[in-house]
C-alpha cells in the first residue's frame, strides 16, 4: 500500500468559497448538530467543516478535529484564532499510514 498524503496544497482548493455553493457545511450539518455536542471531525484538513462545526456546538460545545497532516492542523487552528472559535476546536493528529 502507497504511503501518500493529500498535499498541502489541496487543502487550499477544499477552502476554495464557490464550493459553499453545492456544499454547504451550515445546511449540511445543521439538522444533526445541536449546542453543547462533542463532534468528531475525522480528516479535518483545514477545517472546512471544522468551523462550522464549532459555530453549530456553541460556546459549551466541542469539536474533535483529527488528521495525519500536522501542517493541516497547524492551519486549522490559525483559521479557528481568526474565527475566535479556539477554545471549541481540539487538534489530534495521529500518523499511522500501516
Amino acid at each position: 500500500m502507497s504511503k501518500r498524503v493529500c498535499p498541502i496544497w489541496i487543502g487550499y482548493l477544499l477552502l476554495n468559497p464557490i464550493r459553499k455553493l453545492y456544499q454547504n457545511p451550515e445546511k449540511i450539518l445543521s439538522p444533526y448538530v445541536s449546542e453543547g455536542m462533542t463532534v468528531l471531525d475525522m480528516g479535518c484538513a483545514m477545517g472546512y467543516f471544522s468551523i462550522p462545526l464549532a459555530r453549530l456546538v456553541g460556546t459549551d460545545g466541542k469539536v474533535i478535529c483529527a488528521d495525519i497532516q500536522e501542517k493541516m492542523l497547524k492551519s486549522l487552528e490559525k483559521r479557528a484564532a481568526k474565527a475566535g472559535l479556539s477554545d471549541r476546536i481540539e487538534t489530534r493528529q495521529k500518523l499511522n499510514l500501516n
